[in-house]
């Protein structure tokens, strides 16, 4: 069994690259007008090697000061109990993220509310009729103890034709009216 520890943070303020991506996408790309909301949160993730629990490792993380600011971000402690860890390897390019990513709350500094967490965190769930779509973005290739990337969670209108083929276009950056926020040659991606 393979313990996967996750911390995600987001702005407690106006994130100020998803808003710009937001109003890129809505007005230079093609499709970007279905776009109702877009939000981000980074995520760390790492997997637990037995020498230190994942409380300590969470710990750690926020210490560093790096990955987590208090006076700017929220943050919530995931963790995951899988058999693979092999999501985030260089076939994953537009596939699916596992359905229990990034797992089970553990801590998080967000007050109780009727969303989860994890919703909080991407923009607090979406509008009654909204379609959202979430696009987990991270670099290739990564070998190191520590994976860090962004998820993105794009909001659509209701009657906006599948959602999840949008999601996909407007994030890989192919050409100059197609994508914005991953390089395919750099970055892997998948879509919960």
């Amino acid at each position: 069994m393979i313990i996967q520890v996750t911390l995600m943070t987001c702005h407690k303020g106006v994130d100020l690259h998803a808003e710009t991506a937001a109003r890129v996408m809505r007005h230079r790309l093609d499709g970007g007008a279905a776009l109702e909301g877009l939000y981000r949160a980074e995520f760390h993730t790492l997997w637990q090697d037995g020498n230190e629990s994942a409380p300590e490792a969470v710990a750690r993380l926020l210490n560093v000061g790096r990955f987590f600011n208090p006076n700017k971000h929220h943050q919530a402690h995931f963790q995951r109990k899988t058999t693979d860890e092999s999501w985030h390897t260089a076939t994953a390019r537009g596939g699916i993220l596992p359905s229990d990513w990034p797992g089970e709350l553990i801590a998080t500094d967000l007050p109780a509310g009727d969303v989860g967490p994890y919703d909080r965190l991407l923009g607090g769930g979406s509008t009654p009729g909204a379609e959202a779509v979430d696009v987990c973005a991270f670099p290739l290739g990564e070998t190191g103890p520590l994976l860090s990337g962004v998820v993105w969670r794009m909001v659509f209108a209701a009657d906006t034709p599948d959602p999840a083929a949008l999601a996909a276009r407007l994030a890989e950056a192919r050409g100059a009216r197609d994508g914005l926020l991953i390089n395919p040659h750099m970055q892997g991606w998948l879509i919960a």
